[in-house]
């Protein structure tokens, strides 16, 4: 018999759980247990019958009896502890390298030699990670290739631009003569899409320089309260356009290191988006204040809201909520992703909070201590696959197999927003299908999913003596 076909190790520990269980059950505790009781029996069954012998014998009996029990369950203990070491120290190896594969370490690598399933299963996972290295190694080429491949369309679309623009500017002022109404007309048309592709070839070239880590940020001490002040000024004429108030709340603020024209970019496109998507007469709110390592800012607005599958997607590039409200005004749909990318490549977070009819918050923070090492962002993916991929590993982990299936129904029927699967989660809970420390754990990583933060609104409004300035 060769030693493929017989291996005494991997015959004792196939289906190690069980076989171990078993093993020291009865080998290690069972039979020593039988053999001695039945010793026991015969041997005070043999004893003389004097009295006084009899029970001299019986002490040595029970001694001998005690001893032995004793080496044998010290000898089951040595021999269980050095068979489960021999177990649990490749596994131990395994799972630290799972963490490290967690990291995105798609070096690390197990060596252990067992001779047994584990050993297997350290191969496989050996050849997992070096599959998983291939393919983040082309992710990132493909990477790499997109945003090439954008900055540069980006560069030869404005080159032609340029002369384009100015040609139909010089025909607009009837440089080459006179033009007809309807030519004119014509021409305001040609020059309006104009300006509109060529705004879209800057956000592009912004979102070129986002994902490849080319932003460019200028630091310098700033005094944030004027940014803001000076920011919600300029946006001033636009709001007044719709006799929208502009009500700045705002208290002390540090001077820091930052970007100015950066905050303001950021702070101006979600001033612009509160104002078009506002009703006349209403106000936008602009909120500050330092939270921990941060500044958090808040622009809260009383307009038509989002509903909550549309927060998923409200960063994402081009796109538009299904409302007539949005479809009344221009826009390339590609101003928030570059906010979240010009935020993000600063370590810091944008987010958003709405309700039907009853308006959205945007809120975006600033590092008090600028990040000198840009990363790169992705802005061209939207988040929405990413959002739903988590919540159905969410529900696999909490429900089983079961999980699947019940996510795909709740996706089937678009009740995958946050509000729908608290509901489905408070269900689960009457139902006793799921424990209130399950439900409410389940809520938490749903809600984290989602972007919630545990900095809410309430956590930063303003007292009595905060300064308030009506524009």
């Amino acid at each position: 018999m060769n030693k493929e076909s017989f291996n005494l190790k991997k015959l004792l520990f196939s289906r190690i759980n069980r076989k171990i269980t078993l093993l020291f059950l009865m080998v290690g505790i069972i039979a020593p247990a039988i053999g001695i009781y039945y010793f026991y029996s015969i041997s005070l069954s043999i004893l003389p019958q004097n009295p006084e012998v009899f029970a001299e014998k019986r002490i040595l009996l029970d001694t001998a009896a005690v001893i032995i029990s004793a080496l044998i369950a010290v000898d089951a203990g040595i021999v269980g502890f050095f068979v489960s070491r021999s177990i649990s120290k490749p596994i131990g190896k395994l799972y630290e390298a799972t963490l490290e594969l967690e990291k995105g370490n798609f070096n690390v690598r197990t060596d252990i030699q067992t001779n047994d399933e584990i050993e297997q299963l350290s191969r496989a996972f050996n050849k997992s990670v070096i599959a998983l290295g291939k393919m983040e190694e082309e992710r990132q080429q493909l990477d790499k290739a997109k945003s090439e491949f954008l900055s540069m369309t980006s560069h030869e679309l404005r080159t032609p631009m340029t002369p384009l623009k100015a040609q139909l500017q010089m025909l607009q002022q009837q440089y080459f003569g006179k033009l007809s109404d309807k030519q004119r007309e014509s021409l305001d048309i040609v020059l309006k899409n104009t300006e509109r592709l060529n705004k879209i070839i800057e956000d592009f070239l912004e979102i070129s320089r986002i994902e490849a880590a080319r932003l460019r940020f200028v630091f310098k001490k700033t005094n944030m309260v004027e940014t803001v002040k000076e920011t919600v000024s300029l946006m001033e004429g636009f709001a007044k356009g719709k006799n929208i108030k502009l009500i700045i709340n705002t208290g002390e603020l540090p001077m820091i290191q930052v970007d100015p024209d950066r905050v303001s970019q950021v702070l101006r496109n979600l001033v612009h988006n509160a104002i078009k998507f506002s009703k006349n007469g209403s106000k936008i709110e602009i909120n500050t204040s330092v939270k921990k390592d941060h500044i958090l800012f808040g622009v809260k607005d009383y307009g038509v809201g989002m509903s909550p599958k549309d927060e998923i997607r409200v960063f994402e590039p081009f796109f538009q909520v299904e409302e007539t409200l949005f479809r009344e005004h221009d826009g390339t749909g590609l101003g928030l992703a570059i906010c979240k990318g010009v935020v993000e490549s600063q370590k810091g977070e944008m987010w958003v909070e709405s309700s039907l009819s009853k308006g959205s918050t945007f809120y975006f923070t600033v590092p008090l201590r600028p990040v000198e090492k840009i990363e790169s962002i992705r802005v061209l993916f939207s988040p929405k696959i990413k959002i739903e991929n988590e919540l159905k590993e969410e529900f696999i982990v909490l429900l089983g197999p079961m999980g699947n299936t019940e996510f795909n129904d709740l996706k089937d029927r678009s009740a995958t927003g946050k509000d729908e699967i608290f509901e489905y989660i408070d269900s689960l809970e009457k139902l006793n299908i799921l424990r209130n420390t399950d439900a409410e754990k389940f809520k938490i990583n749903v809600g984290k999913i989602f972007g919630d933060e545990p900095i809410k609104e309430e956590n930063y409004k303003l007292d009595n003596e905060t300064l308030k300035k009506e524009i």
